[in-house]
């Protein structure tokens, strides 16, 4: 289950992003939004959190621009996620290699002969 940010850390967030000049700016590169989109995002992809049971605070959470930094980190954490997701289910046994045999070795189930033909075993 995801955890979401409550209305207060939202705020609490946003609060700290805002300069003294009263504008909201991205935590990541800087950039003064003003009016342009942003979004609250999770520091660590949710999916990768492993105390889940712990609650969410301001620190957990950072203002990214839309644009400039919001989208780039949503496909890196998608990229690091799927990764972790290949590992576990490496570990676990949920996945099984399967190699094709060699041609020409017993499991191949064709024999070469030395004239260059190939049989069935």
């Amino acid at each position: 289950m995801r955890r979401e940010f409550s209305r207060k850390l939202r705020a609490e967030i946003v609060l700290r992003a805002t300069n003294r000049d009263g504008f909201v700016c991205c935590e990541e590169c800087g950039l003064v939004l003003g009016k342009k989109p942003y979004e609250v995002d999770h520091t660590t992809p949710e999916a990768l959190v492993m105390d889940k049971t712990k609650p969410l605070t301001a620190d957990d959470g950072k203002l990214l621009g839309k644009d400039c930094c919001h989208t780039p980190k949503t496909v890196d954490d998608i990229r690091r996620i799927r990764k972790a997701d290949r590992q576990r289910d490496r570990h676990t046994g949920a996945i099984v290699k399967t190699a094709r045999p060699l041609p020409g070795s017993k499991a191949s189930g064709w024999r070469h002969r030395m004239n260059g033909t190939w049989e069935r075993r």
